[in-house]
């Protein structure tokens, strides 16, 4: 009998980000990308990484981290895990460029080892019984790659994220070819992108991007703001080739655009004239028919350069009537609100909006999804013909609506597992299930600043919701040291609360009730009077206004 093979999910099964897988074979694991998400709610946090403590209670087991590409939601975790193990990191050129970055900014350190496709390398010293075959694929980065693992139980395939473009602006296309190898000699697994998996049909190319950023360019009067993701480096290639036609200078904003610019650059992913670049304080004096500006901010994260820019506090530049604002990106589920804001504010500036987050009928498409749509899963399943089926990457709805697009292609639906993250899927030699226990999951909250990324405690962020949701009441109190008796107050303050004014003397009456109903013995000790008087005030809130705004309360002794 061969070793049980487990697949354990992390995060990414049940929310767009936070990619993060592990399989664990012979006392072996190998970890599959370690990303970050985005916060959908402004609770004074930058990324929200995966609770890592299943890997870290493992971590003499563990042998090896693959990354499939280097887009932040499958990277941007490594520094919270690699500060407290040491392992082999294996991703191809552009990703470890990527990576390092990362680490550096977290004052880290790796052992980063470069790999191209068709490499295969082990989960730890040669001989383990885990390893991974790089696989080329298309998607809206460089040099990205789904994986073919080596199990005792058989080949897993993890497809990474991908699209099956025909007519990529730069590298290889999808190796279906191996792909298809793959499947004609066995797959015991397929895990495969679930992203697009309720869009029909199949994606748009990318090079179908660049005719239609070149006619904008050349019809605009005024500016042309290009916002995209920085790390969709065949897009920054097709907006240079348009601002050059056009005549147009290139100013960058945000320093993710710039350090991406300067990676793709150097690693020859992007060429650009001489003549193109301009710095942004040259950039305000050009003629506004001559500047082409390329920022980050797709999402309406609040700190972002075209963030900034729509609500006019960039320092540098600014959006006024008659200039073109193109977002070169889709809306990531659970951005809507924070996109909607975006798009408002840039039409209070004056600026003429254009692509698919504000797409009229017969515009021409500015963006191309990285993400296989519905006829490319399905073309993959038929390719690799999984004995079981389980899909990744991407909200609930995704998932399940992947698994019925497994069940079209042949897959029996029994041998398809919907999972979310924590749950185990063990392979053996009998067939796959669910295992009973979960592993333990969760969000790490950080902030990024010039140190790198610190923690923020979830306490923290569940107290800043509370604030932003029902306010703070503060109550002082003041009790004799000998007696605990109440000698002044309670005295009430509110920011933010709702039902407060008016009822304080029906507040200082619960109070009231709550602290003398304490023994003798309780009254002497300072946590059991605070805890009575914030239970009080709760007690109140809850019962008149059905909310729980935090309270403060204070107890001095005289």
């Amino acid at each position: 009998m061969a070793p049980p093979v487990r697949i354990v999910p992390l995060g990414g099964l049940g929310e767009v980000g936070m990619n993060c897988l592990a399989v664990e074979a012979g006392g072996r694991i190998a970890v599959v990308d370690c990303g970050v998400l985005f916060p959908d709610e402004n609770v004074g946090v930058d990324v929200i990484a995966p609770d890592l403590t299943w890997l870290l209670d493992r971590r003499a087991q563990v042998g090896a981290v693959f990354l499939t590409h280097g887009h932040e939601d499958h990277v941007g975790a490594l520094p919270f895990l690699l500060r407290h193990l040491s392992v082999p990191v294996y991703g191809t050129r552009f990703t470890l460029a990527v990576v390092k970055g990362r680490l550096a900014e977290a004052g880290l350190t790796a052992d980063l080892r470069e790999v191209a496709p068709g490499d295969v390398r082990p989960a730890g010293e040669e001989g383990a019984p885990l390893s991974a075959e790089f696989i080329a694929v298309t998607h809206s980065i460089p040099d990205a790659c789904a994986l073919a693992l080596r199990t005792p139980q058989g080949t897993v395939v993890h497809s990474g994220d991908f699209k099956l473009d025909e007519r990529p602006v730069a590298g290889p296309r999808t190796d279906l070819g191996r792909l298809e190898a793959l499947g004609r000699a066995g797959v015991r697994l397929l895990l495969s992108d679930s992203t697009n998996a309720e869009q029909p049909g199949s994606s748009l190319s990318e090079s179908a991007v660049g005719p239609a950023l070149a006619d904008v360019m050349h019809d605009a009067t005024g500016r042309v703001f290009v916002a995209t993701f920085a790390s969709n480096v065949h897009r920054l290639q097709q907006v240079v080739n348009a601002a050059a036609a056009s005549g147009r200078r290139l100013a960058l904003l945000g320093r993710g655009m710039v350090e991406t610019f300067e990676i793709a650059r150097g690693l020859g992913h992007l060429t650009e004239p001489r003549w193109l670049p301009v710095q942004a304080d040259e950039a305000r004096r050009l003629p506004r028919r001559e500047l082409c500006v390329l920022t980050t901010g797709t999402q309406g994260e609040p700190r972002s350069a075209l963030a900034r820019l729509a609500r006019g506090e960039h320092p540098d530049l600014r959006v006024e009537p008659g200039d073109t604002v193109v977002l070169s990106s889709r809306r990531i589920p659970g951005n809507e609100l924070s996109v909607g804001r975006l798009v408002d504010d840039l039409c209070r500036r004056g600026a003429a909006l254009l692509g698919d987050s504000v797409r009229r009928e017969g515009e021409p498409p500015l963006h191309a999804s990285g993400h296989a749509h519905e006829g490319e899963q399905r073309r993959l399943l038929s390719l690799v013909r999984p004995e079981h089926f389980v899909p990744v990457h991407g909200q609930y709805r995704h998932l399940a609506r992947h698994v019925a697009h497994a069940v079209a292609e042949g897959v029996a639906r029994e041998r398809c597992h919907l999972l979310t993250d924590g749950q185990v899927l063990e392979l053996d030699d009998a067939g796959a299930r669910v295992l009973p226990e979960r592993a333990p999951t969760g969000r790490v909250y950080a902030v990024r600043d010039e140190l790198g990324a610190s923690d923020v405690p979830h306490l923290v962020v569940q107290d800043r919701r509370l604030l932003a949701e029902a306010g703070l009441c503060i109550a002082v109190l003041a009790v004799s040291r000998t007696t605990g008796a109440i000698v002044r107050g309670p005295d009430l303050f509110g920011m933010g609360v709702a039902g407060l004014p008016g009822s304080e003397d029906e507040i200082r009456g619960e109070i009231l009730r709550a602290v003398e109903a304490l023994s003798a013995e309780a009254r002497a000790d300072q946590a059991e009077v605070q805890e009575a008087v914030r239970s009080a005030v709760r007690r109140f809130f809850r019962r008149t206004t059905g909310r729980r705004p935090a309270v403060l309360p204070v107890v001095l002794e005289l």
